[in-house]
């Protein structure tokens, strides 16, 4: 059914409410005189033309450039390294499929087009004003039908250009092109980064593996002092803990009011690490050189060999921020529903667009 409503311009945003009763079906079987339910009044919308079409973002170049330049060797591909790149940004990546609509829609003509897919789990990234009765529609859907097994949930939009009243669709081969012109873009700026950082990087790799071994005697020589330490202050814990249960002793034996073990204990200083290393040393005679080292490594303080490569794996996940541009314009969105075996078939639940202030809606 299609209606017609006039709304105001602030509206509640996908999945902030919760549809307190259900929604009565207004259609009725003439045959078994029984209301349909909600899931067959939902009309077919479209059947998928396409497999999901990742389009990069815009104005990303550099940040996917960086990935790519971390990510990459002298002999990954091109295709192998596109695909580290998507992996490792998906959620700034756009989904696009092409969708054969079953009848006209709104400004939708009865034809195949592209449309941007949001999935039921990304909802809450929709900033779009959704018209309340869409809204308790598609409330109705996920408490009911929607709670099935192998459901999907998507808001789609189209891709086009808004001329006036016109929309202008966008081709498959202008969303090819785009992408096409993102990716040239990306390995370009790689290149780049590839002539002035590679060096670096290289020489890099090799001092941190140079110095693996060190590295490696350094963290064996820390854990087994660290035991000998934890194990000292163990020692002395013991030690203390015994003092205070003898004090109790003696003074439960020798005075009428009483006195437990962890109020004698309370009266005691508690171990601090760098005491205990303090006391260690000496009983070893160890230099002051030996303590200070032993203190510095208590407090995590590492040496430059170790931190060398902590530092450099730190900095190579720095991302750079960049404000994203979406590479088309999109409206008459549209909630639709995949039933498990649709075959690619889409339901409409519900859909909307505003024309000169006034908002239309298919649900």
């Amino acid at each position: 059914m299609a209606i017609e409503v006039q709304v105001p311009p602030s509206q509640r945003q996908t999945g902030q409410r919760q549809a307190a009763n259900r929604v009565r079906p207004s259609t009725v079987d003439p045959a078994t005189a029984k209301p349909f339910t909600l899931q067959q009044e939902l009309e077919p919308f479209g059947t998928w033309t396409s497999e999901p079409i990742w389009v990069p973002p815009k104005d990303c170049s550099q940040l996917l450039a960086e990935t790519m330049l971390h990510q990459s060797g002298l002999m990954t591909s091109k295709e192998e390294s596109w695909s580290g790149v998507f992996q490792s940004h998906r959620d700034r990546f756009t989904q696009v499929r092409e969708i054969e609509l079953t009848k006209a829609s709104i400004r939708l003509p009865k034809a195949k087009l592209f449309v941007t897919v949001t999935e039921q789990k990304d909802f809450g990234s929709i900033t779009d004003s959704i018209p309340a009765c869409v809204q308790t529609r598609l409330d109705e859907f996920l408490e009911g039908p929607g709670k099935r097994r192998g459901v999907k949930v998507y808001y789609l939009k189209p891709l086009c250009i808004e001329v006036d009243d016109e929309l202008i669709f966008t081709s498959q081969d202008d969303l090819m092109a785009a992408i096409d012109k993102i990716q040239q873009e990306v390995f370009s700026e790689y290149r780049r980064l590839y002539l002035f950082r590679r060096p670096k990087h290289v020489t890099r790799a090799v001092v941190d593996r140079s110095l693996a071994v060190p590295r490696a005697i350094f963290k064996r020589a820390m854990a087994r002092r660290q035991r000998a330490l934890d194990a000292y202050q163990a020692k002395l814990e013991f030690q203390r803990r015994k003092t205070a249960l003898r004090a109790a002793k003696t003074h439960k034996r020798f005075r009428t009011d009483g006195c437990t073990f962890d109020e004698m204990l309370a009266l005691t200083n508690p171990l601090q690490r760098t005491d205990v290393i303090e006391q260690f040393g000496i009983e070893r005679n160890l230099s002051r050189a030996k303590r200070d080292q032993m203190i510095r490594m208590a407090a995590g303080h590492l040496p430059w060999f170790v931190a060398l490569s902590l530092t450099a794996s730190y900095l190579s996940t720095i991302a750079i921020s960049i404000t994203l541009t979406p590479p088309v314009l999109v409206c008459d969105p549209v909630f639709v529903a995949e039933l498990p075996g649709s075959k690619g078939t889409v339901l409409k639940i519900g859909h909307f667009d505003e024309i000169a202030g006034v908002k239309h809606v298919e649900i």
